[in-house]
C-alpha cells in the first residue's frame, strides 16, 4: 500500500477543519499521514487542531509564526521533505475530500516514468452552505508552461507530488521578495514540474472546495469579489513570473532543464523588461484557456508587472 503524507496549512478555520481532516483520513487504498502547519490562528483553531492531534495517531501538526499562505504551505514542505512516503499532497483547511481522491491520482502518476511529476484535477466548487456552483475547466488549459506562466489554472488543492519534486521545491520559503511578488505555491511547483519533468491533468474532481466570505482566492466567490482580486493582481501582483523564471535559470540540481524551448522562453522572460520587442516577443505564448486571463497577461506584460 502506498503511503502519502498530505500537507495542510490552516489560519482561522476553526471547526471548518474537522470535516477536512475527517475526509482525508477516510482516504481508501493508501496508508495516510497528515503534517499540518497553524500559520498563527486564533485560539478557537488552536484548540482544534489540539483535539485533532489527539483523536488521530497518524496526524502531527506545528504550531507556528504567520507567514502567509504562500510561504506557510511551503515551509511545511521543506520541513516534511525527507518524510519516508511514496507521495506527497497539499490540503486547503475547509473542503471536502471523496474517498478515492488521493488513490486515483497514485493510479495516473505510477504509470509515469518520469521521477519529478506532478498531479492535479478539476474541483467541484461549492458555496459555504454546500450548494453546487461550478466545475472548474481544466479541459481548455493547454498542459504546458507557456500555459502556466499566462495564468496558473491550477488549485494547490489537488497537487499530488513525487519526492524528488518535493526535494526540488524545498527551500523556497526562505526568499525575501515582497507578498506581492512572491510566486505561490500552486505556481512554484507546476513551473518546477514543467522544466524538469511532467504535469499529468484529470479532468475529473474528487474534491468539493468550499468558498467562503473569507476564502483568499477569488474563484467561486462571485463576480464582484472576483473583480476585486483581479484588478488587485494586476496593478499590485508584481514580477511574480519573472521571479520565477530567475529561480529556474538559476537553479542548481541534478536535474538539468533538457527542453531548449523551455529554457529560451524563461530567458526571454527574464530579460522582458529590457526592450518592448521582448515583451511584444512573448505575447505570442500567452494562452492559457482563457481570453480573459490571456488579455490580463498580456496588459501585466506591457506595464512591466509579469
Amino acid at each position: 500500500m502506498r503511503k502519502v503524507l498530505v500537507l495542510m496549512s490552516t489560519y482561522n478555520g476553526n471547526d471548518k477543519i474537522i470535516k477536512q481532516v475527517e475526509s482525508i483520513q477516510n482516504q481508501k487504498g493508501v496508508e495516510i499521514r497528515l503534517a499540518i502547519r497553524d500559520d498563527g490562528s486564533n485560539q478557537k483553531t488552536i484548540n482544534t487542531l489540539k483535539k485533532l492531534n489527539d483523536k488521530f495517531s497518524n496526524i502531527e501538526v506545528f504550531f507556528e509564526q504567520n507567514l502567509g499562505y504562500k510561504k506557510s504551505f511551503l515551509k511545511l514542505l521543506t520541513t516534511k521533505r525527507n518524510e519516508d512516503v511514496d507521495y506527497f499532497a497539499f490540503s486547503d483547511q475547509d473542503d471536502i475530500w471523496e474517498d478515492k481522491k488521493i488513490i486515483k491520482a497514485i493510479s495516473k502518476l505510477d504509470n509515469v516514468n518520469e521521477k519529478v511529476k506532478l498531479y492535479t484535477s478539476n474541483l467541484n466548487i461549492y458555496d459555504n452552505k454546500l450548494n453546487f456552483r461550478k466545475k472548474t475547466n481544466l479541459e481548455s488549459v493547454p498542459n504546458n508552461i507557456y500555459s502556466l506562466f499566462t495564468r496558473s489554472r491550477f488549485a494547490g488543492c489537488t497537487f499530488v507530488m513525487s519526492k524528488e519534486l518535493v526535494k526540488l521545491s524545498s527551500g523556497y520559503e526562505k526568499l525575501n521578495y515582497p507578498n506581492n511578488e512572491m510566486p505561490a505555491h500552486d505556481f512554484l511547483i507546476p513551473s518546477i514540474a514543467y522544466s524538469y519533468g511532467k504535469v499529468l491533468i484529470d479532468f475529473n474532481s474528487y474534491i468539493k472546495h468550499i468558498r467562503y466570505s473569507t476564502s483568499v482566492t477569488s474563484g467561486g466567490n462571485g463576480v464582484k469579489k472576483r473583480l476585486s482580486i483581479e484588478i488587485k493582481n494586476t496593478f499590485n501582483g508584481k514580477d511574480t513570473r519573472l521571479h520565477m523564471a530567475e529561480l529556474l535559470l538559476d537553479k542548481k540540481s541534478q536535474y538539468d532543464i533538457k527542453n531548449k524551448y523551455i529554457l529560451n522562453y524563461l530567458e526571454y522572460i527574464y530579460n522582458y523588461k529590457d526592450k518592448i520587442s521582448n515583451r511584444v516577443r512573448l505575447i505570442k505564448y500567452m494562452n492559457c484557456g482563457s481570453a480573459i486571463c490571456n488579455l490580463e497577461s498580456i496588459f501585466k506584460l506591457l506595464i512591466g508587472n509579469f
